[in-house]
């Protein structure tokens, strides 16, 4: 098979830096990250805030091939900061931000979760019935009817493709 294997995803190679910094010398005060072992997540994540920032022009990113988890990403500011400077800020300011939904989310854990009274935390037991189905699986009545009445195969209860 040619996919890479799943822990390539994860591991730097020996010797390999997380992050290469080039000047790009078609543009000014503009550069390119290279970041290893990343995909769209945290690029997109990146480039949003980035967007942000009032002294960045222009940031986008790319990954120049699908099998490579290696994402580049290009920032160019304003002659008052350095593309570095901007970049700190996003991360720091990144992890500030999903440091407090996790710690936000860890309360809401232990408010919500009963304890077992030796201290481990049970999950409550919920009836799958509660959930509703899983859309397209799902052969309950919906706000679109029976999913036979939907279209596609009728031979199939589960069949809800929408013939165009």
């Amino acid at each position: 098979m040619n996919a890479p294997e799943r822990f390539e995803m994860f591991m730097l190679p020996e010797g390999a830096r997380k992050i290469e910094i080039t000047k790009d010398p078609k543009m000014s005060n503009c550069l390119l990250f290279r970041i290893q072992r990343e995909d769209h997540t945290i690029a997109n994540v990146l480039r949003y805030r980035l967007l942000s920032h009032p002294q960045v022009l222009f940031c986008a990113y790319r990954s120049p091939h699908p099998l490579e988890y290696l994402i580049e990403l290009k920032v160019q500011t304003t002659s008052r900061t350095t593309p570095i400077d901007v970049m700190k800020e996003a991360i720091q300011s990144l992890m500030l931000e999903y440091g407090n939904i996790r710690r936000v989310f860890g309360d809401e854990l232990v408010r919500v979760l009963p304890s077992a009274g030796d201290g481990a935390m049970r999950a409550p037991r919920v009836p799958a019935s509660s959930f509703g189905g899983f859309g397209a699986m799902d052969v309950a009545p919906s706000e679109f009817g029976m999913p036979s009445d939907i279209g596609g195969r009728s031979d199939r209860p589960d069949d809800v493709d929408i013939d165009f």
